[in-house]
């Protein structure tokens, strides 16, 4: 039966071509659907049983069950896109990497349809709580270890960062940004945000590989392990982008990062002006997409932009007023000046 609560085509809605594409790709006839109620994307995603036990992918045997997702690209062709930078990148994702497997995908140049081995897991209970994100850091962590340089050829920009520099242009934006939590400090000093972001995208330049959208919607606590699900924004770059994106949310939920990075020595050893300048330009890419009109369809991904750019305004107010205190402190002993924000 399928239970899902997306708004997404379920199995029986999908055209028989598409099907009969889905079924030649997993090896063989679905006999149960299941919708995934998680995730944003508005493309068909779930869990299917096939009749006649267990398939054999390349070396690999995997069970009756597989996760499948596909995209109408003359529907959404930008989620499209993304769905083909999927295929790609989950290709050639080494062992090592904490993901599911990719079986194999299929494009007909208008239907992306992509297989994964199924896990039995489930996202992190929100809003998220210490000991999940402790698991999630130390899978992070070994990640950051096991992929750098990164193990995949990809693009070596960095779309989902930065957004100040744009936003400070834009009256309708400002205005709706004053108006938030927040929003005058970041108004107020917007100038000093600007030049903090350029900081950040030349601190997050690097070699590791990023999954770049590390929410808990891409999460899997599945029994010992911990997965990383969707890789279509992967990069190469600082793997403090991931870190940051993950305490992002965790500050949206008003779980302190603070103490979470000094309990992780590899986390207190990073240099507080990096993890500054990168969550300056990770704040300005959610804050600038979640201030602006949502695209039809999309409007649940810029209310998520701007509840998780809320954490990270409120945690970065928290860090550039500590550190404009220190500032404040040093200059006083030496005779200098106030704070610069």
């Amino acid at each position: 039966m399928d239970t899902g609560s997306k708004n997404r085509p379920r199995w029986e809605q999908l055209p028989a071509p598409v099907r009969a594409s889905i079924e030649q790709l997993v090896g063989g006839p679905v006999v149960q659907a299941r919708s995934c109620p998680g995730g944003y994307s508005p493309g068909f995603a779930s869990r299917l049983t096939l009749a006649g036990g267990h398939r054999v992918f390349g070396p690999r045997v995997f069970g009756h069950r597989v996760f499948v997702k596909a995209m109408d690209a003359t529907a959404w062709p930008w989620d499209a896109a993304l769905h083909r930078a999927e295929a790609r990148a989950a290709a050639a994702l080494p062992a090592a990497v904490p993901a599911p497997r990719l079986l194999g995908s299929h494009d007909d140049g208008q239907w992306i349809i992509l297989a994964f081995e199924d896990v039995a897991g489930a996202e992190p209970r929100q809003p998220w709580r210490r000991p999940d994100l402790d698991r999630v850091i130390t899978t992070l962590l070994r990640l950051a270890r096991a992929a750098s340089p990164a193990p995949v050829a990809l693009p070596r920009d960095h779309p989902r960062l930065g957004g100040w520099a744009e936003l400070a242009t834009d009256r309708t934006r400002l205005a709706r940004l004053a108006r938030l939590a927040y929003g005058p400090w970041a108004v107020a000093n917007m100038s000093r945000l600007v030049e903090l972001e350029r900081d950040g995208l030349a601190a997050a330049q690097g070699d590791a590989l990023v999954h770049f959208d590390l929410y808990p919607h891409n999460i899997l606590l599945a029994g010992e392990r911990v997965l990383f699900v969707d890789w279509p924004h992967a990069r190469p770059g600082s793997p403090v982008i991931d870190l940051v994106t993950l305490l992002s949310g965790a500050a949206a939920d008003r779980l302190d990062p603070e103490p979470i990075l000094r309990a992780h020595p590899a986390l207190a050893a990073i240099p507080r002006g990096t993890i500054d300048s990168i969550l300056v330009a990770h704040a300005g890419f959610l804050l600038n997409g979640g201030v602006s009109a949502a695209p039809p369809g999309l409007e649940a991904i810029t209310a998520a932009k701007l509840h998780v750019g809320l954490g990270a305004l409120w945690w970065l107010h928290r860090r550039l007023d500590e550190r404009a205190r220190r500032q404040a402190a040093t200059r006083s002993r030496h005779g200098g000046e106030g704070p610069l924000c």
